[in-house]
């Protein structure tokens, strides 16, 4: 029978579909068979992610996305591991794909295509990143802390633009050379005052640790010193036991006149993993390390302290609870009424990021702080900056600028109180790792200038050196300032001087008479080295002392304000030596007449018997008896010496 011509077309008709569902069914499988090939790649890549295996877990994305291009796990994870891996633009690469293949895939990887757009200078796609990922990333109390990251990552990016397109101020900094830096890490500087020695952490071959094996050229930390002479560094010298040890040892401060050392020391014997010990020089040899105990130190990590010129506050890095993001923070320890270290204080939002900071600096003015940051505007991974505190706050930091700052890491900056000589440690290209460097600061970046004051305590009577006590003070407030020793052996002292006060700069020994001095240093002072030898009078029958810091109103026996530090002192010696018998002497120039000068003298002599009796002590171990100008010590015909002669004078009668 003859099939109707319909049959014949429905007929193909059906075939034909039949053949078009086989090839979308096929299709299907194989697409479906790519898809969970590329979900097998991706999960082997992720399982390899986790141990860090980076490298091989690039190969498994790779393969996903060769099986399915716009595998959004495949590349989130691949951006992510050449992230970690530091191959910043071709993290840029894979997540810029990802934001393509998947508009709302989760957040996390704006975060991380900002820091990497950072780190090759695309600053202002970083920012776009940034607020896109604070637009995006969700909110809750354990995730704030990465709104405040991004919200300081997004500052950084914009702000570092006008910060790298700054005009360069300074010359290009200087590698000190194989005489001082070596093949390991040279780091953590600290100049001393006068410029002249240079203390350093490093991790070179020769010390008191061993190498260690996972680290190419780390034989442990040791702190050296160099020297200059006739303007060259010497060699580099390694500093005795027991500062140096078989632990870790490393990040020294010292008191400018180098008698006291604080540093850092590693082990299982402290209150951390790191605390900060402190250790003095008598004569030749340093005392044994103590531990600065658990009010200083944390049960965490503490290191790199500064010590100020007056040895009142120190600064140091710590990551102990309390810190941004329980990160490397600056705190600000101060000394109490008693004397001792108080509770340390983080230095506060002005200087301290939810990013490190670290190598605090205390300049010889009191007021200026260098450190360093990785979450300030600036150039590289971490750079350095100067804040100065005013008006009991940390001003906005400054980034000290290029060729200083660099793209890589720049850190533990320190300075002589000249201002002149500046040094600081950096990973750019060197004899080493981390070497060290100098600059030449431009003015607008140095400390205040201080005064520098040093030179020998001896023995009036038979020359003898001696180490004595070195009080600095206020001599408007009384401030107490500073104090100091000289050496025991050699007799050295110094003191920093910081601009803006009037000072009493006094030594005191047992047994000898104690010797005062003063010193104006005006608000704009310049840079100035004075060398005072000090010479102490035994107490003993005969001996005969100048207070220098006893002052008169003009042409009057009305004792000034400035004088009672001094007169302070002469209360504490005689209630100290109560058979201490004395005389009072006063002294006139020869402006006016004799007879004039003679009252004068004797007017002030009894005022400041007058002021000793108030304070309690017996009159009849006082005597007061007035030279008028008979007895000059220097010469009247010039001003200096007119000062000179005007003068109170103690002689010990009975002892």
């Amino acid at each position: 029978m003859e099939l109707p011509p319909f049959y014949w077309f429905i007929k193909k008709e059906i075939m034909k579909s039949f053949i078009v569902s086989i090839v979308f069914l096929l299709i299907g499988i194989v697409g479906y068979s790519q898809s969970q090939m590329a979900n097998y790649y991706s999960e082997q890549g992720k399982e390899l992610y986790e141990e860090s295996s980076y490298e091989d877990a690039i190969e498994q994305f790779e393969k996903a996305l060769e099986k399915d291009p716009n595998h959004a796990d495949a590349l989130y994870y691949l951006g992510y591991s050449h992230y970690n891996l530091e191959n910043y633009s071709k993290a840029v690469e894979f997540f810029n794909k990802l934001e393509k293949a998947d508009p709302k895939y989760k957040a996390w990887y704006f975060y991380l295509r900002g820091k990497s757009n950072t780190q090759i200078g695309k600053l202002a796609e970083a920012g776009k990143d940034y607020q896109i990922f604070l637009n995006r990333f969700g909110k809750s109390h354990s995730l704030e802390i990465y709104h405040h990251k991004a919200a300081y990552l997004k500052y950084y990016a914009e702000k570092s633009i006008e910060v790298r397109n700054r005009k360069n101020t300074m010359a290009e900094p200087i590698n000190l050379g194989s005489r001082v830096n070596s093949i390991s890490d040279d780091m953590m500087p600290q100049i001393d005052p006068t410029g002249t020695k240079l203390y350093f952490t490093s991790e070179r071959k020769g010390g008191l640790d061993n190498l260690d094996e996972d680290e190419l050229n780390d034989w442990g930390s040791d702190l050296y010193f160099v020297e200059k002479v006739n303007g060259q560094w010497g060699e580099a010298k390694l500093l005795p036991e027991p500062i140096n040890s078989y632990d870790s040892d490393g990040t020294s401060t010292f008191s400018p006149d180098g008698q006291i050392m604080i540093y850092v020391k590693c082990g299982n014997d402290g209150v951390g993993s790191c605390d900060l010990y402190m250790c003095e020089l008598e004569g030749n040899t340093w005392s044994k390390p103590t531990n600065m105990g658990n009010v200083v130190n944390s049960d965490d990590w503490d290191s790199q302290p500064s010590l100020s010129a007056d040895g009142q506050t120190l600064a140091f890095v710590s990551g102990k609870a309390g810190s941004y993001d329980d990160g490397m923070d600056i705190y600000i320890s101060r000394k109490n009424k008693f004397g001792q270290w108080g509770i340390p204080q983080n230095a506060g939002s002005n200087i301290n990021t939810p990013f490190a900071e670290k190598s605090p600096y205390l300049a010889t003015d009191g007021k200026t702080m260098y450190f360093s940051s990785e979450g300030h505007p600036g150039f590289g991974d971490m750079d350095l900056f100067v804040s100065v505190f005013e008006d009991g706050k940390w001003s906005e930091p400054k980034n000290l600028g290029a060729p200083l700052n660099s793209a890589g890491e720049d850190t533990y900056f320190t300075i002589s109180a000249s201002g002149e000589g500046a040094y600081f440690a950096s990973d750019r290209s060197g004899e080493g790792k981390m070497d060290l460097y100098s600059v030449d600061l431009p003015d607008e970046l140095k400390p205040t200038p201080s005064v520098i004051v040093s030179g020998l305590v001896k023995n009036a009577k038979d020359k003898s050196l001696i180490g004595a006590w070195i009080l600095v003070e206020d001599i408007n407030t009384g401030e107490l300032i500073a104090t100091a020793k000289s050496n025991s052996e050699t007799g050295e002292y110094l003191i920093v001087l910081p601009s803006g006060r009037n000072y009493s700069v006094s030594a005191n020994k047992e047994g000898f008479f104690f010797y005062s001095n003063k010193f104006e240093v005006p608000e704009k002072t310049k840079y100035t080295e004075i060398k005072k030898d000090i010479k102490l009078e035994p107490i003993e029958k005969g001996a005969r002392v100048i207070l220098n810091n006893i002052f008169f109103e003009t042409g009057s026996a009305t004792l000034s304000q400035e004088s009672y530090i001094e007169l302070s002192k002469a209360v504490d010696l005689l209630k100290t030596n109560p058979k201490m018998v004395v005389e009072i002497g006063g002294h006139t120039d020869n402006v006016g007449s004799e007879d004039t000068n003679m009252k004068l003298s004797h007017d002030r002599a009894k005022s400041v018997r007058n002021y000793l009796v108030k304070a309690g002590i017996v009159s009849e171990r006082l005597q007061a008896k007035g030279y008028g100008e008979t007895e000059p010590v220097a010469d009247n015909e010039t001003e200096d010496g007119r000062k000179t002669n005007r003068r109170t004078e103690f002689v010990i009668l009975e002892n």
